[in-house]
């Protein structure tokens, strides 16, 4: 797999072009630092440990995936959320401002490691929680603004 950082796209096995996620940087950083990655099965509790920190996590299907930033490692604060089939993101800042993007360019792939939040499960990081069910994921700021997204579509909250 070749990738390139500025270009922000990676080859996969079968010679596409994706975009590389915010993911696959913050794990990097994570392994050059020596972090530990969470366990593929976690509990809600363990899964978005302190504020400061990133974390993501699957849908018990796999088909939707997210990441909590906090603390400025990646940026401002923030949720970013995708499903593959169909492609599609969601991202929101901690006011709850959702973007949504739909495409290949706007999604790239979890982290190795990446824990399954169960259904009915929710984890909290900062101003954010998320929420995941069969019907898709949710997620908001501290004032109830967010999204709800699923393979059927992204939907704002509140």
């Amino acid at each position: 797999m070749t990738s390139v950082c500025d270009g922000v796209s990676v080859k996969d096995t079968a010679g596409r072009r994706r975009p590389i996620s915010r993911w696959a940087v913050s794990a990097a950083v994570a392994a050059a630092v020596g972090a530990a990655l969470t366990v593929p099965s976690a509990h809600a509790d363990t899964i978005c440990p302190q504020v400061g920190a990133f974390c993501g996590f699957y849908s018990p299907s796999h088909r939707i995936d997210c990441e909590i930033d906090t603390g400025g490692r990646t940026g401002p604060d923030s949720v970013y959320c995708k499903t593959l089939e169909p492609a599609r993101s969601a991202s929101m800042d901690d006011h709850g401002t959702v973007t949504t993007c739909s495409g290949p360019s706007c999604v790239g792939d979890a982290a190795e490691g990446t824990p399954t939040l169960a259904y009915g499960q929710t984890v909290s990081l900062g101003p954010f929680r998320c929420s995941s069910a069969r019907t898709g994921v949710t997620c908001t700021a501290a004032q109830g603004r967010g999204f709800v997204i699923s393979t059927g579509g992204v939907d704002t909250v509140g």
